[in-house]
């Protein structure tokens, strides 16, 4: 009978401690499997900065300004922040906002004005021997470039169209002589006659940040009315571009918290 007792006993503190044994196996179990990698879906979006160094020339000027025009003309900088939605691997469509700058510069004292016709004139000023005369113009524009291309290992080839307003407008003329030097500077859209909305279209071919740009205006500089005909703005030179990607970082390993029930 005292035998029976003690294992009737026993048969509870047993089966607890069975329970207990397995609870610790389940949770030595569940410890020792390795949480999983958690990866955020990369984005098909990238961000894309340009930067231009771009020989600036207005094609179409007139004969009599043709002869004095500087021999590379003007270098400018040209800014652009694009951001891009990628299809596939390689291929992209990209719009942005962006700053041109065209200038031409002239190796004597051209002047340009307005005439009572509302037409833009121009003139050679005669000058002694003994002074030296530069002029140039200059104009700058907010740009919305519209792009498809190809960004693939480095690689960029791309073609565009864009848009362009007129921020402003910049004429200066300087005169040297000996060691004095003077300069005039008239500002204002209204002075030049140019259009104020451009469009064009360019090419970029690039390789690991670098590469050549090219663009050409399809719209005249001066409408018929108003200046010499058929003048386009024409650009070519250097770029450096950055591509940024968004998302598609790999979060590191780590251990989540649960409550059971």
């Amino acid at each position: 009978m005292t035998s029976i007792r003690v294992c009737a006993k026993l048969v509870p503190l047993l089966s607890l401690l069975s329970l207990w044994a397995q609870e610790v196996e389940e949770r030595e179990d569940e410890e020792s499997i390795e949480p999983p990698y958690y990866h955020h879906k990369p984005s098909p979006w990238r961000w894309e900065l340009y930067s231009e160094i771009g020989y600036n020339q207005f094609l179409g000027i007139p004969e009599t300004l043709r002869n004095s025009l500087e021999g590379l003309g003007s270098v400018k900088v040209n800014l652009y922040l694009m951001p891009m939605l990628h299809i596939g691997q390689a291929f992209y469509i990209g719009t942005g906002i962006g700053l041109t700058i065209r200038e031409t510069r002239f190796e004597e004292p051209v002047a340009l004005f307005p005439q009572a016709d509302k037409r833009l004139g121009y003139r050679i000023d005669s000058l002694s021997s003994n002074i030296r005369a530069k002029s140039k113009l200059q104009l700058g524009y907010l740009r919305i470039p519209l792009e498809i291309g190809l960004l693939y290992r480095k690689f960029n080839l791309a073609l565009y169209g864009y848009g362009e307003l007129l921020t402003w407008a910049k004429h200066k003329r300087k005169y040297r002589q000996g060691s004095e030097l003077s300069r005039t500077v008239e500002y204002g859209n209204r002075l030049f006659l140019t259009e104020p909305l451009q469009y064009g279209v360019g090419v970029r071919l690039g390789y690991r940040g670098l590469g050549l740009f090219a663009s050409y205006n399809l719209s005249f500089l001066w409408e018929e009315s108003k200046g010499p005909r058929q003048v386009r703005p024409f650009q070519a030179g250097l770029y450096f571009f950055d591509a940024l990607r968004l998302g598609g970082k790999r979060l590191h390993k780590g251990r989540t918290t649960a409550i059971r029930l």
